[in-house]
């Protein structure tokens, strides 16, 4: 019995050399290694829609997500609580919007919108063509899925030095570390198929966990689909050319291999490994008892600490200072600050930009203290959770970068066979901690303070999305 019906479909957007990027330095793009491809799945239950926005573009910016949403509600009457906009976060991509707002740089007062550039307007011009076709091509369909283990691709990248300090691991350093090093990862590779009366797929989505980084250098950057695409590209092919859409894991601290160092050639071999587990998982899927559909969706209070004592603030400000005068001068020593620490594949002035971003978060948290305001600092950080169940399917969207261990609670606890916890979607709240790495002040854990005046994470922090999801997927299973 047929209660889902859906269509797909997959469009590309071209990016030329001399596109703008995010790099600190004005780094634009030196060369271009393939199209970007998105792809657009409608879900149709009769009382319930869906649609599923992929792409390697930053389409969780502020700007894209509401164009998105725009273009959905336009030509499928969607409302934005009804879309899952999902970036895979490759960073070998040039900015589809200039001067982009990210949730983690809200200031205080009015912000002003970037522009969506040509790049960006090429993007919502595909996706608009796409919603326009998919209604009349909605079929019948039922729901399959399988998982694969791949464990090749990625590892974990927050370490631990002897004196119990996290550090972020580097290319250079997971090279130091025991060769078979991965950590604790999720290396789930899980493809979820819509097959129509005649077992044709129609669509499929694709999920995997890591940062798509292999052939990514900030400062000598190239436009390339990273290891997604090509996993995407060779599951499409085994499923009969039907659109893939990835969905991204919780990454926040999960890599993949050769960061700052790595070749389009490995990445394409890094997708090849993926391709093939997306096939295994396709190999052994099962079918779905449910083909209905439900959805969600919810804010979820993640609570702060305070701001940091003023003899604290004052002496990580002063080694700041230092370390900017340092990195500015060419000092190939300058590698660690405040917690942080750099690769020496980074030139010194690109750390010393790296760290100038922090800088104002320290003032004004200083300045707040001799005004008599910290107090005033927010305790909670509120966050939209959009949550979804496609028949035995569970589908989690979280507008952050959480890290790994948020998505595996969700899966540990969630009463579903199968749970896809998904980062990047639907906004960009910046990194996000579980509950045990609220302390820690390495890049991820303390990318408080690259924000616009936020109080670091106290505990349960991102841990409070996952409980929420997992009590609202079990409200949605009922």
């Amino acid at each position: 019995m047929f209660s889902l019906s859906c269509s797909a479909e997959t469009f590309s957007v071209t990016a030329y050399v001399g596109d703008p990027t995010a790099g600190r330095t004005g780094a634009r793009i030196a060369e271009v290694h393939s199209d970007l491809k998105s792809t657009l799945v409608l879900l149709d239950s009769g009382d319930e829609q869906l649609a599923i926005v992929t792409s390697p573009l930053g389409i969780e910016c502020r700007e894209m997500h509401a164009a998105i949403c725009t273009a959905l509600a336009e030509t499928l009457g969607l409302r934005k609580e009804q879309v899952f906009a999902i970036t895979s976060h490759d960073h070998c991509v040039p900015n589809a919007v200039d001067d982009a707002v990210c949730d983690w740089q809200k200031p205080a007062g009015i912000v002003r919108p970037g522009t969506i550039n040509p790049l960006g307007q090429a993007f919502v011009a595909g996706l608009r063509g796409a919603a326009l076709r998919l209604r009349a091509q909605l079929k019948p369909v039922t729901l399959e899925w399988g998982r694969a283990q791949e464990s090749r691709i990625t590892f974990n990248r927050r370490g631990r030095r002897p004196d119990g300090r996290a550090y972020f691991i580097r290319e250079e350093d997971r090279l130091l570390l025991d060769p078979g090093y991965i950590g604790e990862i999720d290396p789930d590779a899980v493809v979820a198929v819509f097959r129509d009366e005649a077992r044709r797929a129609v669509a499929a989505l694709a999920f995997y966990t890591g940062h798509p980084v292999t052939a990514y250098n900030p400062e000598r950057m190239v436009v390339w689909g990273e290891w997604p695409q090509v996993a995407c590209e060779q599951l499409s092919a085994k499923l009969g050319g039907a659109p893939v859409a990835f969905l991204q894991g919780c990454c926040g601290n999960i890599n993949s291999k050769y960061m700052l160092g790595g070749t389009v050639a490995q990445s394409r071999e890094l997708g090849g490994f993926l391709g093939d587990a997306f096939g295994r998982a396709v190999d052994s899927a099962r079918p779905s008892v449910r083909t209905d559909l439900r959805r969600h969706l919810a804010t979820v209070q993640l609570p702060l600490a305070p701001l940091p004592g003023v003899p604290a603030l004052e002496k990580d400000l002063a080694e700041i200072d230092t370390f900017i005068r340092r990195g500015q001068a060419g000092d190939e020593t300058a590698l660690e600050c405040v917690g942080m620490n750099f690769p020496r594949a980074l030139t010194p002035p690109y750390r010393a930009k790296l760290v100038e971003m922090i800088r104002p978060w320290f003032v004004s948290a200083l300045q707040a203290h001799r005004e008599g305001r910290a107090h005033l600092a927010p305790r909670a950080l509120p966050v939209e959770i959009l949550v979804a169940r496609i028949g035995d399917l569970g589908l989690v969207g979280l507008p952050f970068e959480p890290f790994v261990r948020i998505g595996l609670k969700i899966k540990r606890e969630a009463a579903l066979p199968c749970v896809l916890p998904c980062g990047y979607t639907n906004g960009a709240h910046g990194y996000i901690p579980d509950a045990s790495a609220c302390d820690d002040r390495e890049y991820m854990a303390g990318f408080f303070r690259y924000t616009a005046g936020r109080p670091p994470f106290s505990a349960p922090a991102g841990d409070a999305a996952a409980s929420a999801a997992v009590a609202i997927l079990a409200e949605v299973s009922r």
